[in-house]
């Protein structure tokens, strides 16, 4: 018994300066390394042999008593054990370090699969989304419709946004009127136009119609054509056209303006230096400022223009000596000398040149005397001639 027990206590002695020997060895080679921290799959954890210290102070004193052959093959079956045990503790330690690195590889081998597995799902993600569902005829037709419909109302939102800002600018009160100018007028005056346009300074520059503005104007018979023009920011030009009394008609104690195209211009006291038609056609009802003689009374105003375009060429303007003429007869068109003391009986505007041509000769023979001259006759058979007044 009591060498049993020393056997005993000497492998366990042995056993624990080993594994002391093994964890200074381990801990030099690789201070980061732990043993007892390390979990190896498969393999039971060894626990350390608890040492207590009186046992070793008894199989110390033993030993001193044990011949030195019982030491040597003590010695031998403990070098064989040792090294066997170094030899499985030494194979523990690898298989732990490479288990280890076993599971850090398929740790790393498990974190790229499941990197390549996520872009895998957001590839697989982004087709599906990219990839659009196939519909059917009546659902794609409807779909353009909508799309036409947002197009639409995308455009019309943005015209209205467009002219509402345009709108606002321009009612602004920078284009209030300022100033407003009239040209070419003679007879009408800058202020009466500017009343008839109805215009007003601040008034807005685009709040109303030029032509508005134009049919105001020329509600008065002597304005023949208006121009408006905007002159930005707050300046507006009036450029008028007007009527030129050429002849009257006589109405009553009165006497109507006409111009050359039969427009009754005014109708008044005042007697202007101009020819009178007497015998016109147009009812004393129509004679009003603005309007227009009749058709028939237009026809013989035409030929009066030829009268007196005839009678203006040459050396004697005997436009200018014309006072009066009568329109009552178109066949038969009487002038009136009244400086000359003198009555025309024309006969129709045929053949003017060559009645002008007689009318400057008579004049010429017959100055002195009061009389009629007639070229009412037919000038290839007969000659004109002069009766003087008794």
């Amino acid at each position: 018994m009591p060498r049993v027990a020393k056997d005993k206590a000497r492998r366990t002695k042995k056993k624990a300066n080993k594994i002391e020997q093994e964890n200074v060895n381990t801990n030099t080679k690789d201070d980061k390394f732990s043993f007892d921290e390390e979990i190896v799959i498969g393999l039971k954890r060894i626990d350390e042999p608890k040492i207590v210290d009186k046992k070793i102070k008894k199989s110390k004193k033993k030993t001193k008593v044990n011949s030195k052959k019982e030491k040597n093959n003590n010695r031998n079956k403990s070098n064989a054990k040792n090294n066997k045990k170094i030899e499985d503790d030494s194979d523990i330690i690898i298989k732990s370090k490479y288990m280890r690195g076993y599971e850090e590889e398929e740790e790393e081998i498990n974190h790229k699969s499941t990197k390549k597995s996520y872009k895998k799902s957001n590839n697989v993600r982004k087709k599906v989304k990219k990839e659009p569902k196939k519909l059917t005829k009546q659902q794609e037709i409807s779909r353009r419709k909508r799309k036409k419909i947002l197009k639409v109302i995308k455009i019309l939102t943005l015209f209205a946004i467009i002219i509402g800002g345009i709108v606002y600018t321009l009612l602004s009160p920078i284009f209030n009127i300022k100033n407003i100018e009239v040209y070419g007028n003679s007879k009408i005056s800058s202020d009466t136009i500017i009343s008839l346009s109805g215009l007003n300074i601040e008034q807005n520059i685009f709040s109303f119609w030029t032509s508005d503005i134009k049919d105001a104007i020329k509600q008065n018979a002597y304005i023949d054509n208006v121009e408006i023009s905007r002159k930005l920011p707050d300046s507006i030009e009036i450029k008028v056209e007007e009527r030129t009394a050429t002849y009257m008609l006589t109405l009553g104690n009165a006497y109507v303006y006409i111009n050359n195209q039969g427009y009754i211009l005014e109708i008044t006291s005042k007697k202007l230096e101009v020819p009178v038609l007497i015998g016109y056609n147009t009812p004393a009802e129509e004679i009003i400022e603005g309007s227009r003689l009749n058709e028939t009374d237009l026809e013989k105003l035409n030929d009066v223009l030829k009268i007196m375009e005839a009678t203006s060429s040459g050396d004697n303007n005997l436009s200018e000596l014309i006072t009066q003429i009568d329109i009552s007869d178109k066949n038969n068109y009487i002038l009136d000398l009244s400086s000359e003391k003198k009555k025309i009986y024309l006969g129709d505007v045929s053949d003017l040149s060559t009645k002008v041509l007689w009318i400057n000769k008579i004049l010429k023979d017959e100055e002195k005397n009061e009389g009629t001259i007639y070229l009412n006759v037919n000038l290839n058979v007969e000659e004109p001639y002069f009766r003087e007044k008794v």
